[in-house]
């Protein structure tokens, strides 16, 4: 017979069994640091962190802030947790949040984070850096003390269990102590792009084609990840083997025909994913990763011959057979033209 002791126990277990693997399934999102003071044209590195009980392989956030005092100078994920970004903010996504307060980004790992990062001696828990500043002149209708970031609920989290489940969240504040007067504070986060001489992390591109992607066009993929300053953007080249950058090659008759553009082939900013403007997949496709602090990781990649459309030969066919008929038309043209002379001519000959 149980005694209450045992029947408490039993309790007490049941109690735990219930509501102990709700609460461990939970994931913190908070600032580092939680607190501190900003002066005005002083400038502050927040890092964004993640404690975890379960793994997760996604994260899209939302993070709200008083943007008639702070703004976001910089967004940097050397250190982050985060393999691979959806939304990463650059300079056009940061003044945009400048502009309304809400900074979003997104990102996940493949094989999910659990905690640390394997390899990593220390807990790894970062998900980015954030460098906010605040102006030497103030202009705002609202008079603040506490300058107060939060992430709006449409932050969330997804489980790294194969069905994107989402995982329970808790978000914290951070508040700020607005000062007068401009405040000594620790300029890091400068130090450490100016002391950063390493190239980005060796990557590949990947050449990709399917319906669901740009009207089923060919792209290409490549993503890496800058441990120091963080990365700052990617450049791509479409060239031909016989070109030179920045050289337009020579028209050739049937194009200065057509009347056809020749593009210079020159580096430009890009994202990943990012549709090939040559489709016929002869060009060779060189991308550059290049960090916050200048250092650039340089790949190149040659698209075999069996990744090439079989249209391409049809095109080049079809313009063939335009040229072809187009002279066919004006010899037949200038045949009438010919033979309505000579008739004319006879005409007035037998007059």
């Amino acid at each position: 017979m149980l005694n209450t002791k045992s029947l408490l126990s039993i309790i007490v277990y049941i109690l735990l069994f219930l509501f102990v693997p709700n609460m461990s399934l939970a994931a913190d999102l908070y600032f580092d640091p939680e607190v501190g003071t900003i002066g005005p044209g002083n400038k502050i590195a927040i890092d964004v962190k993640i404690d975890v009980e379960a793994c997760i392989n996604a994260l899209e956030a939302d993070l709200s802030f008083p943007n008639d005092y702070l703004q976001v100078v910089d967004f940097i994920v050397g250190d982050s947790v985060l393999a691979l970004w959806v939304d990463q903010p650059d300079s056009e996504a940061i003044k945009e949040a400048n502009e309304n307060g809400v900074l979003h980004f997104s990102g996940g790992t493949p094989g999910g984070y659990c905690g640390r990062i394997p390899g990593d001696p220390g807990k790894s828990n970062t998900i980015a850096r954030v460098i906010f500043s605040l102006p030497s002149l103030i202009v705002s209708e609202v008079e603040r003390s506490k300058l107060n970031l939060s992430f709006l609920p449409s932050t969330r989290v997804l489980l790294n269990d194969g069905f994107g489940t989402e995982d329970e969240l808790i978000t914290k504040i951070a508040s700020y102590t607005y000062s007068n007067t401009p405040i000594e504070i620790e300029d890091n986060w400068s130090e450490q792009i100016i002391s950063d001489n390493i190239a980005p992390e060796p990557f590949v591109i990947e050449l990709r084609r399917d319906k669901s992607m740009f009207n089923n066009q060919s792209y290409v993929i490549f993503n890496t990840i800058d441990k120091q300053s963080g990365m700052d953007h990617y450049e791509i080249l479409e060239i031909g083997h016989e070109y030179q950058e920045g050289v337009a090659r020579e028209l050739k008759w049937w194009e200065k025909l057509l009347n056809k553009d020749v593009i210079k082939p020159e580096w430009k900013v890009v994202k990943s994913p990012y549709l090939l403007e040559d489709q016929s997949l002869e060009s060779i496709i060189r991308v550059k990763a290049i960090d916050k602090a200048g250092n650039e990781r340089f790949v190149e990649y040659i698209p075999p011959e069996s990744k090439r459309p079989a249209e391409t030969s049809a095109v080049n066919y079809f313009y063939l057979v335009i040229i072809i008929v187009f002279f066919l038309v004006l010899l037949f043209l200038l045949l009438i033209i010919i033979k309505i002379i000579f008739k004319k001519y006879d005409k007035e000959k037998n007059n």
